[in-house]
C-alpha cells in the first residue's frame, strides 16, 4: 500500500477530515452507544472525552454525561506511517499494533510520535495543533497527564519528564528526575522513594518538597495512580496493592493486577473469568469486586487503555467488546464534591486594540461555567459560558457582549463552575484594569 507523503499539519487535518465525509456525516447527531465500529487500535476516556484510533485516525467523541450517548468523532491526528517512515508509537496488542492514548481530563491527547528513529511526546489539542517540542528520546512512554501537566519516561536517558503545555504563557515548569513510579494531580507530582512504602508530594510550580508520606505499602512501590483523595499503590503486577486515603490518612488493599482508578474505584481486567471487575472504595473501605462487563481474556497481558480504559474525572468505564463495539458503563460510584485542583489566571491588565486575557481553571470533573464582567458601575457588560469538560477555558478579548470594546478602566470578573453530576460549586473573582480603548 502507497504511503501518504508528509503534508503540512493544517492541510493534512482538512484531507482527513474530508475523508471521514462519508463515514462521519450519518452521525450528525449525538449517537446511542455501544458504536460499532471496524475495529479499535487504542482507547483512552478522560473528562468525558473518549480517545480511540479507528480508520488509520485518532478520534475523539465527547460522551454524554449519563454514558447513553456519543457526539459525532472528531479525526484529530494521522495514525498510519507517512511516507518517511515517520508515525506514532504503537505497542503489540491483540489487534495487531495499538496506540496508547493518554488523555488529559481537557480534551488534549497524549502520545508518542517516531520522526527519523527518535521519539518525542506530543499533547494534540485540536484537528491541527499539537504541542511537539519535548527532547527527542528513545523509549518513551508517557506515564500520566492531568489537564496542563504531562509526565514521561525516557529508557535512553533513563529519566522522567514533567512539562506543561500553557495556551496564554510562557512557562518554565520542566522537572527532569529519575525514573520512579509517579503521577501528576492538579499541581502537585506524586513520586514514590527508594524506602518501602513511602511517597512524597512536590509542588509543580515552585518546585519544592510538600510532604512525605508512609503509606504502609510494604514494598518499593512500583506504580502510582492519583485521583483527589485517592492515592493508589501497587508493588508491580502480583505483587500487593492498595489505596491510601488522604482524609484518613490510612492505606486499604484492594485487588492485586493491572488496574485503573477512577473517582471511589479501580477496574480492573479478570482474564480468567474474562471480565472487568469493579472494586468501590467511596466510603474508605474496598468492597468486593463486582462485574460490570464481559471482557474475553485475549493474549495480551495488560490491556489498559488498549481494549478498556476509565474516566478517572468523575466518570466511567469504556471498553471495546469482541464485536469491535465501543460500550461506556457507569460506575455506580457516588464522586467527590467539586474541587478546583489547578489554576493559571492571567493578570489584571488588560491592554484593549487586539489584547485578550486568558485563563484556565481545572476542576476535578465536569462543568458548567459562567465568566461575567462586570464595568465599574457593576453592570455586566461581558458573559462567556462553557460546559462538558473538567476545564473552565476563558480567553476574553476585551469587548461587551453587544460587540464594542470595553471602556478604560476597572473592571470585574467572576468565574463559576458548577459540577455536571453530583454536588459542589467553585467560585474565583478578580479585577481586570482595561486600557487603550479609543
Amino acid at each position: 500500500m502507497r504511503r501518504p507523503a508528509r503534508r503540512p499539519l493544517l492541510a493534512a487535518a482538512i484531507a482527513l477530515v474530508a475523508g471521514l465525509t462519508a463515514t462521519t456525516s450519518a452521525n450528525a447527531a449525538d449517537t446511542p452507544l455501544p458504536i460499532q465500529t471496524d475495529g479499535v487500535w487504542g482507547i483512552d476516556f478522560a473528562g468525558g472525552t473518549l480517545a480511540t484510533v479507528e480508520n488509520g485516525y485518532v478520534m475523539t467523541r465527547r460522551i454524554a454525561p449519563d454514558g447513553s450517548t456519543a457526539s459525532d468523532r472528531v479525526a484529530m491526528a494521522y495514525a498510519g506511517e507517512y511516507a518517511d517512515g515517520d508515525h506514532i508509537k504503537r505497542v503489540p496488542c491483540d489487534a495487531g499494533d495499538c496506540i496508547p492514548l493518554v488523555g488529559s481530563g481537557n480534551g488534549d491527547i497524549g502520545y508518542v510520535f517516531v520522526d527519523d528513529g527518535k521519539e518525542r511526546v506530543r499533547i494534540q489539542t485540536s484537528p491541527n495543533t499539537y504541542h511537539g517540542v519535548e527532547p527527542a528520546v528513545t523509549g518513551a512512554r508517557i506515564v500520566d497527564v492531568t489537564g496542563r501537566y504531562f509526565l514521561y519516561n525516557a529508557q535512553s536517558t533513563n529519566k522522567q519528564y514533567l512539562d506543561d503545555l500553557q495556551p496564554y504563557r510562557t512557562t518554565d515548569i520542566r522537572i527532569t528526575r529519575s525514573i520512579t513510579a509517579a503521577s501528576v494531580w492538579g499541581t502537585r507530582l506524586w513520586a514514590a522513594t527508594s524506602t518501602a512504602g513511602t511517597i512524597t508530594q512536590t509542588d509543580i510550580k515552585t518546585k519544592t518538597l510538600v510532604e512525605t508520606v508512609a503509606t504502609g505499602a510494604p514494598c518499593v512501590i512500583k506504580e502510582l495512580q492519583v485521583m483527589g483523595r485517592w492515592v493508589y499503590w501497587s508493588c508491580g503486577t502480583a505483587g500487593p496493592a492498595g489505596v491510601y486515603d488522604r482524609t484518613a490518612k490510612k492505606s486499604f488493599t484492594v485487588p492485586s493486577g493491572p488496574a485503573l482508578v477512577g473517582d471511589g474505584y479501580l477496574v480492573r481486567h479478570d482474564r480468567t473469568a474474562g471480565q472487568l471487575l469493579l472494586t468501590d472504595f467511596h466510603t474508605g473501605t474496598a468492597t468486593a469486586p463486582r462485574p460490570i462487563a464481559d471482557l474475553p481474556a485475549g493474549n495480551t497481558a495488560d490491556q489498559r487503555r488498549l481494549t478498556w480504559t476509565v474516566d478517572k474525572w468523575g466518570g466511567d468505564i469504556a471498553y471495546v467488546d469482541s464485536a469491535k463495539a465501543i460500550h461506556v458503563v457507569p460506575s455506580g460510584v457516588p464522586t467527590q464534591s467539586l474541587a478546583k485542583i489547578e489554576s493559571d489566571v492571567a493578570g489584571s491588565d488588560l491592554a484593549a486594540q487586539g489584547g485578550t486575557w486568558g485563563s484556565t481553571w481545572q476542576f476535578n470533573k465536569p462543568v458548567t461555567w459562567t465568566f461575567t464582567v462586570k464595568n465599574a458601575s457593576g453592570r455586566t457588560i461581558r458573559t462567556l459560558t462553557g460546559s462538558g469538560s473538567p476545564e473552565a477555558d476563558v480567553d476574553w478579548d476585551g469587548k461587551t457582549d453587544s460587540g464594542t470594546q470595553a471602556p478604560n478602566g476597572r473592571h470585574t470578573w467572576t468565574l463559576t463552575a458548577k459540577a455536571i453530576e453530583g454536588a459542589g460549586t467553585s467560585t474565583a473573582t478578580g479585577e481586570i484594569a482595561v486600557s487603550g480603548t479609543r
